[in-house]
């Protein structure tokens, strides 16, 4: 079975398993898994996995296992997508970003709380507040996480008992993802 394609856009960081260039091989990146952060005209930014910061100069993305069509820029080899480098994030919770940036201390388990405070901060004037569930990268060290981000008007499924109310959302990445226990209501509460 062939691998998928996966398109990129300016602006996204994806992991990528570096092809056999003579650039990168002089480098001696080939065949490593490194986060690229994509740029204008077909270049991409390589990180470092240890400092997150650029490792040298722009390159062309035909030499870090890209190709283009008609369409755009793809590879076969993108492995992760919405990386970053964090030392604030916790695992499998939900976050307010802002400009696409994660906000310190804005977190739930519980999608819900995360979706009511970006509601909030969209009402102040605040237009790029969305919510992402972030996640720790499963080829990068644990100081890179992934996220995706979770539309507003995500539907909500629930599992009532008579203690708890479980919720689950599905993401085209996650299906049945749990967003959240919360205490049931009681009666006249």
């Amino acid at each position: 079975m062939r691998p998928e394609k996966h398109y990129v856009q300016p602006g996204d960081t994806v992991v990528v398993k570096l092809g056999a260039s003579e650039c990168m091989m002089h480098m001696g990146l080939d065949g490593k898994l490194i986060p690229v952060r994509i740029l204008e005209n077909g270049f991409g930014q390589l990180l470092s996995t240890e400092s997150g910061r650029e490792y040298s100069m722009p390159n062309p993305l035909s030499w870090m296992s890209f190709y283009s069509d008609d369409t755009g820029s793809y590879s076969y080899d993108v492995h992760e997508i919405g990386v970053g480098r964090t030392v604030t994030h916790t695992s499998g919770c939900f976050y307010v970003y802002v400009d696409g940036k994660q906000l310190y201390g804005v977190q739930s388990p519980r999608f819900e709380e995360m979706r009511d405070e970006a509601r909030r901060m969209r009402g102040r004037g605040i237009a790029s507040a969305e919510v992402r569930f972030v996640e720790n990268s499963c080829c990068l060290p644990t100081w890179w996480s992934r996220s995706v981000v979770v539309p507003l008007d995500t539907e909500v499924r629930e599992n009532a008992s008579r203690a708890y109310r479980d919720t689950w959302i599905d993401l085209p990445t996650h299906f049945d993802l749990f967003a959240g226990r919360y205490p049931a209501k009681r009666k006249g509460s």
